[in-house]
């Protein structure tokens, strides 16, 4: 049992190898990680190893190297996935290894790559075992690979050898050198006597035997072959051949084992064999023996050999080199004890003459006995003498059953065969023998010599050409003669009953039948001689004909095979009829023949084929949900059924009346169908009445539209059927068959019932398909509705309003507004145009003009199906474009015209009803886009004008302050552009920056309840003065807190007067609790300030406040304020210059 080593972690994949590997004889070693190998490596050897490597290409790399290390001799099996295929290929050592892919949870191949290694392995162990000398080496004599029994016969060690050139262990080098050259020049393997030298120098005559193993392009790769010592059989030969050279009788010398160690050389006169291929080959003189003397053979040598000394004589057939017998008579002598001879001498004398004329003579003799003892009558011969009675001189044993009357008894008495014929029968006998030559028959009574009983013998006799004796065979036919009366009373009653019974019997015999019933004609409508006159095959449907064919056949020869079956046969009149068929072989006249009966189960049958097309054609409706692949499968199946090769399927739109072909077979592919359904037709006859039409010749049909007519062949009717859904009609399937075939009753029905599930299978896929169209139209009509109200950017809802119209079957749209104060339309949203969007954008259209001017202008819907020939107000462009037809629809509000949708195809117009619906549902929508976006453009509008009111009040008051608190004009205004700047750098918000705006404007609104004798006193305030100016901004505060618009501008009026560490007012904030906009402005207030003259001071020069704002930092203002105001002012300065 062999021994496996299996490397694999994974428990889904080792159980997947054990199942693939189930049945193999084998001791298993799993293991799953690489110190559980070097265990189990230590406990080797392995005839094969098995490794599964990972996806990746490093995963069980390890491992290899382990076992290549622990077992380089031992053949590896590679599990790999497929992208590591390459990986395999490369790392597999040739002659040894082997790798499976794994294949989607397979293993393909596994086995066979396990076996293949066992199998190589076997080979290993069978090279280190042989007793034979096995080697391989290359052609220049480098030595590959040497076997034990090689390394003891020359007297080396195994290294030795590998290390060694092979020229140097030949005695003459020029003998190899003509062995490698004759080895790779024939693919065969050379078998030669060669001389080589032991390492101690002793010469030893070695017979070899080798061939050149080569590649695929036929280059020799290497050499391989094996030695045998033949020393001492040589010098043997030397000594036998003087002895033997001229004897008549083959001389073989073999040792022990009957290996042949000498021929004589007339083996090839007498054999035709080749002496010395005897001795090359070392063959046995046991393999040219017969197999059927082979054990005698071997176990005569068996005695031999355990006999020395002694002589024995056998007989035996051997085989010639033409593979013909040959008789042998043998003497072998065993002379192993012997020292100069040391085998087995045999004398082989050929008495193959002598042998086949005893046999010959022996074999003849038998024959005659056992055929004539063989035979249930009785063999005689009579010795006719002139003048005289004839005189029995041979009976044959059989005498004593037939007649009652033993051999010996009538060669005695001849009266007892004579004297004991019928009275009435021995007048009719002959008193000749007759003419030499001629054979008599006759038929008489006899008494039997035992029972008494009348018995009935019937004679055959013959004279031979010399009129010496009568040679006859009589035998008894008592039980002939019944069962021929028999035979014709139930041939009588076969007839009667075949006549009357209600199946068809049928005996055929070589293809041609021999006899049939009545019902068979009835059934098939054929009289006896039209149904004898035709090979019996083409009765049967063309379907069935092979398979009947092929089950005849067999039970001919007398095969097994299935004895009761159906099939379909072909009747006169074309009608295809079912039988219920059952068959035997029976012998016809001394020859094989079939007997079969069969019942007409055509109704049955079609009953059951009637419920097998409606489930088949389920199956192809249901293969697809896509309506035109059901109906292309569904005629596919209907055809096959049907077993015609034309037909068509069309479908019908009850609404529009439109047809469209969806497929056509046969000669009904080129002929074309109308649009819409034409009441002078087949189909549309058969669509207004809802009823099947057949017709028998559809070229001479009445009812067939006169344009085609020229395009229908003749000979060929059918059936037109309407698809039919209850009260619906969607369609119309067109069936065709060639004379002389006519559609019966049973297939007509089959038909409507295949027409009504085709129909309602139509049906459905409709009504799916409207569902689904209903539910686009929807999500259309959703996604216009969630772009209206999740934005009022005209142009974005826009947008969208004409992705959902390109989902309808239109190949263009463009969207036009109208302008009042231009009366024009003027484009602004196009889909589907090949033109530039710029231009057609450009397409104005005025008010009244062309179909979208008029549809705009008489506020109702336009269409043109035909612009080719009204192209409408821009004609170049509609015909350059290739538009077919269009559709204007007027976007209306409240009856105000707001634009126009204009719909076009390059096609005919053949959107459905529904289609239309849904185009004017999605222009209503459009006009509430329109609509909603001048709504908002108006709210926009007095928003804007609302917000210049509050700013131009907000600069009054922001004036007055001015004036009255005697600023340096321009003060509010600078202060609020440089406040803007500075909050931008910092990173406010835009939406925020408004809001700064204003309360920058407002900053110091509060004076303006501060007393005029405070406000304007031109010398230093008192503290009750401060304290009234130091209210300004809260009164700032509670002015503007009440108006909601300026609630987000009071941080600047309210604490621009707050300072960074907390000594400001009014509230005396600190840090960051001072708000942002208010920080800002601080810095940006103190100094313009600064640098602004003030009546009671000139202004500072610019880098001396500059210095005063970096020396407030972290006082007065928040550092990061004035680090920014700092880096804004820098920058302008750097602009500026």
């Amino acid at each position: 049992m062999a021994r496996i080593l299996l490397v694999e972690d994974d428990q889904a994949d080792l159980l997947l190898i054990r199942q693939h590997l189930e049945g193999l004889e084998a001791e298993w070693h799993s293991v799953g990680d690489l110190q559980a190998l070097k265990r189990a490596l230590e406990k080797g050897p392995y005839d094969v190893m098995l490794l599964s490597l990972g996806p990746r290409p490093e995963d069980g790399l390890e491992e290899l190297r382990v076992m290549r290390a622990y077992a380089p001799d031992t053949p590896l099996v590679m599990l790999v996935p497929p992208r590591l295929e390459p990986l395999a290929m490369a790392v597999a050592k040739p002659d040894l290894d082997e790798f499976v892919v794994k294949r989607k949870g397979k293993l393909p191949g596994l086995r066979a790559a396990v076996e293949k290694a066992l199998e190589r392995k076997h080979r290993r162990d069978l090279f280190e075992a042989v007793p034979v000398g096995l080697y391989r080496s290359t052609p220049e004599g480098r030595i590959l690979e040497a076997n034990p029994a090689l390394c003891a016969m020359l007297g080396y060690s195994r290294e030795e050898l590998l290390g060694l050139d092979a020229r140097a262990l030949y005695l003459e080098a020029e003998e190899r050198e003509a062995a490698v050259a004759h080895l790779e020049t024939t693919p065969l393997v050379v078998a030669q006597r060669l001389r080589l030298q032991r390492k101690d120098g002793e010469v030893l005559w070695v017979e070899e035997h080798a061939h050149a193993v080569r590649d695929s392009q036929g280059q020799v790769l290497y050499l391989e072959g094996s030695l045998v010592d033949i020393s001492e059989r040589t010098r043997l030969e030397e000594r036998f051949r003087a002895l033997v050279e001229n004897t008549s009788d083959l001389i073989y010398l073999m040792d022990e084992n009957g290996a042949m160690l000498y021929a004589s050389p007339n083996v090839r006169q007498v054999l035709g064999y080749d002496p010395q291929g005897y001795l090359r080959e070392r063959l046995s003189v046991l393999s040219f023996v017969h197999p059927e003397d082979r054990p005698y053979a071997e176990a005569s040598l068996e005695d031999l050999v355990r006999h020395p000394g002694q002589t024995r004589e056998y007989r035996l057939r051997i085989l010639d080199a033409s593979g013909e017998v040959r008789h042998a008579r043998v003497w072998g002598r065993n002379l192993l004890h012997d020292p100069a001879v040391r085998g087995i001498v045999l004398n082989v004398r050929d008495v193959t003459e002598e042998d086949r004329l005893r046999l010959s003579l022996e074999r003849e003799r038998s024959r005659f006995k056992a055929i004539v003892e063989a035979l249930s009558g009785v063999v005689f011969q009579v010795a006719l003498l002139p003048g005289q009675p004839g005189r029995p001189v041979y009976v044959s044993p059989q005498a004593q059953t037939v007649l009652g009357h033993s051999p010996e008894a009538l060669l005695e008495n001849p009266a007892l065969w004579w004297g004991n014929v019928h009275p009435e029968d021995q007048a009719s006998l002959p008193k000749d023998a007759g003419a030499p030559g001629e054979v008599r028959v006759l038929r008489y009574r006899y008494r039997h010599g035992q029972s008494g009983a009348w018995v009935w013998i019937q004679e055959h006799r013959v004279a031979d050409p010399e009129g010496q004796f009568l040679t006859g065979y009589a035998y008894d036919a008592t039980k002939e003669l019944e069962a021929q009366r028999a035979l014709a009373e139930q041939e009588a009653l076969f007839r009667t009953l075949s006549e009357t019974a209600p199946a068809l019997i049928l005996l055929w015999q070589e293809e041609q039948l021999v006899f049939a019933n009545r019902e068979a004609e009835r059934t098939t409508g054929y009289s006896l001689e039209e149904l004898k006159s035709r090979p019996i095959w083409e009765f049967v449907h063309p379907l069935d004909r092979e398979m009947v064919r092929a089950r005849g056949q067999a039970r001919l020869r007398g095969e097994a095979v299935e004895s009761r079956y159906r099939f379909r046969i072909r009747t006169k009149s074309g009608e295809t009829r079912w039988l219920d068929y059952s068959a035997a072989r029976v012998d016809f006249g001394g020859r094989p023949a079939v007997l079969g009966v069969g019942f007409d189960v055509t109704e049955a049958q079609e009953h059951q084929l009637d419920l097998e097309a409606v489930v088949r054609l389920a199956e192809a409706l249901r293969r697809s949900d896509e309506l035109k692949v059901m109906l292309v499968a569904a005629l596919d199946e209907t055809l096959a059924l049907l077993d015609t090769p034309v037909g068509s399927v069309l479908l019908y739109d009850p609404e529009s009346h439109s047809l469209e072909e969806v497929a056509s077979r046969g000669w009904l592919a080129p002929i074309p169908t109308p649009p819409v359904v034409q009441e002078e037709s087949l189909t549309g006859w058969v669509l207004l009445h809802g009823v099947p039409y057949v017709s028998r010749e559809f070229a001479a049909d009445p009812k067939l539209r006169p344009a085609i007519r020229h395009l229908v062949p003749p000979g060929w009717g059918g059936v037109v059927l309407p698809l039919r859904a209850g009260s619906w009609r969607v369609g119309a399937l067109t069936l065709a068959v060639a004379h002389p075939r006519e559609l019966s009753a049973r297939e007509l029905k089959r038909l409507e019932l295949i027409g009504e599930a085709i129909g309602n299978a139509v049906r459905r896929a409709s009504l799916r398909r409207k569902l689904e169209a209903r539910v686009g139209q929807l999500e259309a009509l959703r996604a216009i509705d969630q772009a209206i109200s999740a934005s009022l950017d005209l142009r974005l809802a826009l947008e969208v309003f004409c992705e959902q119209l390109m989902r309808l079957p239109l190949d263009a749209v463009s969207l036009l507004l109208y302008r009042k104060e231009s009366r024009m339309l003027e484009t602004i949203e196009t889909r589907g145009f090949r033109s530039p969007p710029s231009e057609v954008r450009r397409l104005s259209v005025p008010l009244g003009q062309g179909h979208t001017g008029r549809a705009a202008l008489e506020r109702r819907p336009v269409g043109v199906d035909d612009l080719t020939r009204d192209p409408g107000f821009a004609p170049e462009f509609t015909l350059r474009e290739g538009f077919v037809a269009m559709r204007a629809l007027p976007l209306l509000a409240k009856g105000e015209l707001l634009g126009v949708l204009v719909a076009f195809t390059r096609r005919p117009w053949d959107l459905s009803s529904e289609e239309e619906e849904f185009l004017e549902a999605l222009a209503t929508q459009g006009s509430i886009a329109i609509e909603n976006s001048r709504l908002f453009e108006g709210l926009q509008r007095a928003k804007l004008e609302l917000e210049l009111a509050y700013d131009l009040t907000l600069l009054g008051w922001a004036q007055a302050v001015e004036m009255r608190d005697q600023e340096t004009a321009g003060h509010t205004q600078r202060v609020t552009e440089l406040t803007l700047k500075l909050a931008r750098q910092m990173g406010l918000p835009e939406e925020d920056l408004e809001h700064l705006r204003r309360g920058a404007i407002l900053h110091d609104v509060g004076k303006l309840g501060v007393p005029d004798a405070v406000l304007l006193k031109p010398g230093s305030l008192s503290e009750e003065e401060w304290a009234l100016m130091r209210k300004h901004p809260t009164l700032a505060h509670q002015w503007l807190s009440g108006i909601p618009f300026l609630r987000k501008a009071l941080a600047i009026p309210y604490a621009h007067h707050e300072r960074w560490d907390g000594s400001g007012y009014p509230r005396g904030l600190k840090g960051e609790a001072i708000p942002l906009e208010a920080r800002i402005f601080a810095v940006i207030d103190v100094y313009d300030a600064l640098t602004s003259d003030r009546p009671y001071r000139p202004a500072w020069p610019r880098e001396k406040a500059l210095e005063y704002i970096r020396e407030q930092s972290g006082k007065q203002f928040d550092p990061e304020v004035v680090a920014a105001f700092l880096e804004l002012m820098h920058a302008e300065d750097s602009s500026a210059r």
